[in-house]
């Protein structure tokens, strides 16, 4: 189930004080960045393995849901791609457009000036008194003639001198067009395969369906799915606090203390969100932190766990964006959450993204705020599409609502 994570992964450059850091440390750093990453890769294999040892119903739909994530996440890559080829195409054109264009230009000035110079060296003096011209005016305009067709020859020399270039550039616009060609094949190939794998959850879900109800109406599942995310996230804080540790310098300041549960904690570094965080993504808020979770009929479901985080309906498709910078330290399938992406954006704070129809990012990537991530979906058994959206600190689930701005 895992996906390839792409290099996005980016070391510090400044120490604790704000300083330059010197080669030696910055190595130091890339490599305990490197390591982090290798332990969270880990973790990850560690997750998908314990999930296939315990299969539900649900898991049937993994396999081709993961599938998915990943073959509209190329087909996005090989989008943008295809554009940055075609806008290298476009400009190796210009260029050969606008050289041929000049020397075309300096070709025909010089034609002008050389049939100018016949006539002029066609007239004769006795001419110029006829004409009551000034003598020796003709030899002036000869003599001007002249070097400006001089001057023409040069700047046509100068051109035919880039006749190697003209050659260069059409073989770059050829290695371009050939590369696009490809390009298009892979796109043609991982639509393909991506239907293949739409179908193949359809199948999924018509042939489960009763049980992946059944799966969603019991409180026991929502508990075991919640207890799952709680323990990954645990693992995960536990790795990120070690290499914070790490970094941490002699004499650091008072850190912050664990905000009560419910309460969003008082974060230097993400306080100027307070009231301005923005939904990951626009749709109809339909779960609530700490609201009871409704059964399929909407009716309240006894003993369940209340929600921890928000559920936000929304189309197929939308996209989702990071409420704030960060780096990915999880991108996988996760039983109940379905594609599920986690940001750490340093500090014990955590984002939390799932029921993801497609990942964007794998581990390590850094992200900027309202970077698109993901895209929504309704996997992991979900009923609806839409997104289910959490923060926590230390591990801790808090209300998003309180650091979002006006609706």
């Amino acid at each position: 189930m895992e996906q390839p994570a792409r290099a996005g992964q980016r070391a510090d450059t400044e120490d604790s004080a704000g300083g330059p850091v010197s080669a030696q440390r910055k190595q130091k750093l890339q490599d305990e960045q490197r390591e982090l990453r290798s332990r969270l890769v880990q973790l990850k294999k560690q997750l998908a393995e314990a999930q296939a040892a315990h299969s539900e119903a649900s898991d049937a739909l993994a396999e081709s849901e993961t599938a998915i994530s990943g073959a509209n996440r190329r087909l996005r890559e090989l989008a943008h791609a295809r554009r940055q080829v075609e806008a290298q195409i476009g400009a190796l054109q210009q260029r050969e457009q606008t050289t041929r264009s000049r020397q075309g230009a300096h070709e025909l000035a010089v034609g002008q000036m050389i049939r100018t110079q016949f006539d002029l060296q066609g007239r004769q003096p006795w001419q110029e008194l006829l004409d009551g011209a000034a003598p020796g005016g003709a030899a002036r305009d000869r003599m001007y003639v002249d070097r400006v067709i001089h001057e023409e020859l040069r700047q046509i020399g100068d051109l035919r001198q880039r006749h190697d270039e003209l050659v260069g550039l059409e073989a770059q616009s050829r290695e371009r067009k050939a590369e696009l060609a490809s390009i298009a094949t892979e796109e043609n190939a991982s639509r393909t395969q991506l239907l293949k794998q739409q179908a193949a959850r359809k199948a999924t879900l018509a042939r489960l369906s009763a049980q992946i109800v059944a799966q969603r109406r019991s409180v026991a599942a929502l508990e075991q799915d919640e207890a799952r995310l709680g323990s990954l996230i645990d693992q995960i804080s536990r790795l990120l606090a070690e290499q914070a540790r790490r970094h941490a310098p002699a004499h650091p300041p008072p850190s912050a203390s664990a905000a009560p549960r419910g309460q969003a904690p008082n974060l230097a570094a993400f306080s100027a969100l307070r009231g301005k965080m923005e939904l990951p993504v626009d749709g109809e808020l339909s779960a609530r932190f700490g609201a009871s979770r409704r059964d399929e009929d909407g009716q309240p479901q006894a003993g369940a766990p209340t929600w921890k985080g928000l559920f936000i309906r929304a189309s197929a498709g939308a996209e989702v964006h990071a409420v704030a910078a960060g780096r990915v330290v999880f991108a996988d399938w996760l039983r109940g959450f379905g594609n599920l992406m986690i940001l750490d954006h340093g500090n014990g704070l955590l984002s939390v993204y799932g029921n993801n129809e497609t990942l964007l990012h794998g581990i390590g990537d850094v992200v900027q705020a309202r970077e698109v991530i993901a895209s929504v979906g309704s996997t992991g058994g979900s009923r609806d599409s839409g997104l289910y959206f959490e923060l926590r600190y230390q591990g801790k689930p808090f209300d998003p609502l309180a650091w979002v701005g006006p609706r």
